[in-house]
């Protein structure tokens, strides 16, 4: 069976971020990260002074505005424990993009840069921007930034891919630096063309019921495509699976009383301090010896897709989209849809 789009987020993505986070450098606040965005860096400038900004899928918080406070939100915990925390000018907060601890018509302004292309259904994604339009107040913009299927220099296999996230062969200063993803890069095509095109199970798609059995039946009977693990695997899977084993998933504590009756507390200790060392000691030899690649999800946008999408917030008016360095930039103004003109 095809992954519900749930599955992929899960494996794709927040699986992904959570252990690409001890590759992400600390955060430097105060100073505009133009080289990753600019388009974000632009729209920050251009806010009016004292402007309350809420960033969805803040990350590390790459972005603070020069007067006003920004609010950044993002799931991925080992993020946001690198990420600056309470200054005068940012905050951040543990929270989903389509569940916002925020209140109704609070913002100024929104970021949702590079965060839309990771949610794996069209339903998801309208409901990832009607939150955001909820906590945006009347007169307020958002920018919104995602992965464009027309590239200048490669194309696509899909519109829905895994992305290969490679990273460098030797350490540097005991970090595995990422690969940057840049226009003028050769290996933006090189990730490009090894992108894995996945289909995905659209729940909120209703074929014709005339064909449903047909469709079904073709399903079962289909072999399931095999795809890649999100994260690289350096250490055999054990093939015997004993009672204490599942004994210890289930309640740690418990699973450690029992096996110190089978053998002495001491011995246990050691056998699991020589193997956190020897996995971090592998997973570090084996980055230096051959290219680790991680898998990340991306719904990449074909053009007029992001407006007609847009199309079914009636509260959200479209200022401007302009294609940069591979991105659609959309920036949208909530305004009153109720209101006769």
């Amino acid at each position: 069976m095809l992954p519900t789009p749930e599955e992929v987020e899960k494996e794709y993505v927040n699986k992904i971020y959570s252990r690409l986070a001890s590759y992400v450098p600390p955060a430097k606040p105060g100073s505009l990260n133009t080289r990753l965005c600019p388009a974000a860096a632009r729209f920050i400038s251009s806010l009016p002074s004292s402007s309350l900004v809420v960033d969805i899928g803040c990350g590390e918080t790459k972005y603070e505005p020069s007067s006003g406070f920004l609010l950044g939100v993002d799931p991925c915990s080992e993020i946001l424990e690198r990420a600056p925390h309470q200054t005068d000018k940012c905050d951040v907060a543990l929270a989903d993009a389509m569940d916002l601890p925020f209140r109704d018509s609070t913002a100024d302004a929104v970021l949702l840069v590079s965060v839309l292309h990771h949610f794996a259904s069209a339903s998801r994604r309208r409901a990832v921007l009607n939150e955001m339009q909820r906590v945006m107040s009347i007169g307020a913009k958002a920018l919104i930034v995602v992965w464009a299927h027309e590239q200048p220099y490669a194309t696509f296999p899909s519109q829905d891919v895994l992305v290969p996230w490679n990273l460098h062969e030797i350490a540097l200063n005991g970090r595995l630096p990422k690969i940057r993803f840049h226009k003028d890069s050769t290996k933006e095509q090189r990730i490009i063309q090894n992108s894995i095109p996945i289909s995905i199970r659209q729940e909120d798609r209703s074929p014709p019921s005339v064909w449903m059995d047909w469709i079904v039946s073709k399903v079962k009977n289909s072999p399931t495509p095999s795809l890649p693990s999100s994260t690289p695997h350096f250490l055999p899977v054990k093939k015997r699976q004993s009672l204490l084993t599942g004994i210890r998933r289930w309640s740690p504590s418990l699973g450690k009383r029992l096996s110190s009756l089978m053998i002495p507390i001491e011995e246990e200790l050691a056998e699991e301090m020589s193997g956190d060392i020897m996995r971090d000691a592998l997973s570090e030899a084996m980055a230096t010896i051959r290219e680790v690649v991680f898998y990340r999800y991306y719904h990449v946008f074909r053009r007029g897709e992001m407006e007609s999408l847009l199309s079914s917030l009636p509260s959200l008016r479209v200022v401007s989209e302009t294609f940069e360095n591979g991105n659609w930039n959309v920036v949208v103004e909530k305004i009153d849809a109720n209101r006769v003109l």
